[in-house]
């Protein structure tokens, strides 16, 4: 093997020599060598063992094992260096008690015999990074107050799962006496360094496994939980605290089951009990709090974790959102029962409205030729009672019309507060009757909206005449408010001292067909016509209400932008 073949040097990072707390000392020729037991030996290695516990970079383990050997010889000098392809970064990592000649700085060798000395068979190729010498060639300068002269020493290899990745060399003045038990201190420290850096890389790697999944985690855009077998939350990802609102630190070890309704919580046992066992679980869904109220819906698939016996030791759920699906499903349908209700609509508005046009006309030649004829007042209330069915049920058929096919007029710009003043100019019958008053607070300088102005009267008719019926008989009151909301947006409430609506019954204010009014009385539809209208002006309507206290609706429409 030709020690002198070209081999290209790699880059050099090379750390000074640390000052020993013990002097250097010249040593005559045939000195007597130190004494060291082996429980000395063992005792100062330990204690390098143990400064390197827990964190340790190389370069540290390097320094603390080469002054543990220091310490026991100090007229030995010693060096430890790592290949730069086996170091964490592309150079030569070194400890030294001893400042390293300038030509065996860019190379780390080492020699048959270290190999042999550390339990190797002697490989056909130089370990990887390395150089491999017959026989030691001396690679560490006298200290300033030392004689220099020839030296002699030997090596050992630093390795790992049968892989040399560095060297320990120890050197002496050629012709003196070696140290007692050098040897078996050199080989104690090459074996525990190599350790100890294994040890340190895998616990480097561990803290930079665990930040990498946890900065996964924490920017990953889905919601994942990972759960021990006691049912306790592990990891929480910060997707998951976003949609749920929920926080992540009080999430921590909390049972899992309590994140789902008491209705869903033995199906999340059973899917959570068979993901322990081993079995395949189908995705299911969650309905979970949602941060700003309502609800989020999460649709989880759970897998086991494995430990590294292979036995399960806990469940990871990795979810997905189904919130906006699960709403843009809801459209959907709604969509194709409207579009099936306004087929049905159109024929029974069709069947009822040919009759009952015919009812109309009658009734009012009726009415008029009993009126002329001086007919008895009961006879007369009783064609006037027929009249009324008859306009309620021509009400009725044109709502329906309205609900199934809104109009599809061109929007303008319109005034918002006079399409207010007009809606309650139309309402003045309905407000003589209910014997309210009503309070006018307009806003000044509203911006005008881009709307189809008779439907934005029948929404505020509808919610006018609503409130009056709301209203109390005695002292009621209605009270009508726009007011601009930031730069773009305009909103309007209708406000009553009615009786309020139940919590019960307030989510279902705006599905067809459901009224709040005493049967009989109202169709259903007027809200739903006006949730629609609203939401094709791209605007919003909500409700608040409280029994005795009365009801609020707050329209909000965008506005252009002054």
């Amino acid at each position: 093997m030709d020690d002198s073949a070209h081999r290209k040097t790699p880059a050099r990072r090379s750390l000074e020599p640390r000052v020993s707390s013990v002097k250097s000392i010249v040593t005559p020729r045939r000195q007597r060598a130190e004494d060291n037991t082996l429980a000395q030996i063992l005792e100062s290695l330990n204690h390098a063992q143990r400064e390197t516990a827990g964190f340790a970079t190389d370069e540290k383990i390097l320094r603390c094992y080469v002054h543990a050997l220091e310490r026991l010889y100090p007229q030995t000098r010693f060096a430890m260096r790592l290949s730069p392809r086996a170091a964490e970064q592309p150079a030569i990592v070194q400890a030294a008690t001893h400042h390293i000649q300038t030509e065996a700085l860019d190379e780390v060798a080492i020699t048959e015999a270290g190999l042999l000395r550390g339990g190797f068979a002697l490989p056909v190729a130089p370990p990887s990074g390395m150089t491999l010498r017959r026989t030691y060639e001396s690679i560490l300068l006298a200290g300033p107050t030392e004689e220099s002269l020839p030296a002699d020493g030997f090596d050992a290899p630093l390795a790992r799962a049968g892989e040399v990745f560095g060297v320990l060399v120890a050197e002496f003045d050629r012709g003196t006496e070696v140290p007692a038990r050098l040897e078996d201190a050199v080989l104690i420290a090459a074996t525990q360094a190599s350790a100890a850096i294994e040890s340190g890389r895998l616990r480097r790697e561990s803290l930079h496994l665990r930040d990498y999944l946890e900065k996964l985690l924490e920017h990953a855009n889905i919601p994942v939980l990972v759960v021990g077998r006691d049912r306790g939350i592990r990891v929480v990802s910060s997707a998951f605290g976003r949609i749920t609102g929920l926080d992540q630190a009080e999430l921590i070890a909390k049972d899992v089951l309590r994140l789902a309704g008491p209705s869903e919580r033995v199906r999340v046992l059973s899917a959570f009990v068979n993901a322990l066992r081993g079995r395949d679980v189908a995705p299911f869904e969650l309905r979970l709090p949602k941060a700003g109220g309502g609800n989020a819906r999460l649709q989880f698939t759970l897998a086991p974790i494995l430990d590294s016996e292979g036995r399960v030791a806990g469940v990871i759920a990795i979810g997905q959102d189904r919130t906006e699906v699960r709403a843009l499903e809801g459209q959907v349908i709604h969509a194709e029962k409207l579009a099936t209700l306004g087929q049905l609509a159109a024929g029974i508005v069709h069947e009822i409205n040919n009759p009952l046009t015919s009812i109309a006309v009658y009734g009012e030649y009726l009415l008029s030729k009993l009126t002329r004829s001086g007919a008895e007042h009961a006879d007369l209330k009783r064609v006037e009672r027929i009249l009324r069915s008859s306009d309620r049920i021509m009400s009725f058929t044109r709502n329906l019309l309205t609900y199934a096919r809104p109009a599809k007029e061109e929007p303008q710009l319109t005034r918002l507060n006079d399409v207010l003043q007009e809606a309650v100019e139309f309402c003045e019958h309905i407000v003589r009757e209910a014997g309210v008053s009503v309070e006018l607070d307009y806003g000044e300088n509203i911006p005008e909206v881009n709307a189809v102005p008779g439907q934005l009267h029948q929404v505020f008719v509808n919610l006018i005449t609503n409130a009056c019926n709301a209203a109390p008989e005695e002292a009621g009151r209605v009270r009508l408010a726009t007011r601009t909301h930031g730069h773009d947006r305009i909103w309007v409430e209708v406000q009553d001292n009615g009786v309020g609506i139940p919590g019960s019954e307030l989510n279902r204010v705006f599905e067809p067909f459901f009224s709040t009014r005493r049967k009989g009385t109202g169709t259903g539809l007027g809200l739903s016509i006006v949730k629609n209208i609203i939401e094709e002006h791209q605007g919003t309507i909500e409700i608040e209400s409280e029994l005795g206290g009365g009801t609020t609706v707050r329209v909000t429409l965008p506005c252009i932008d002054q």
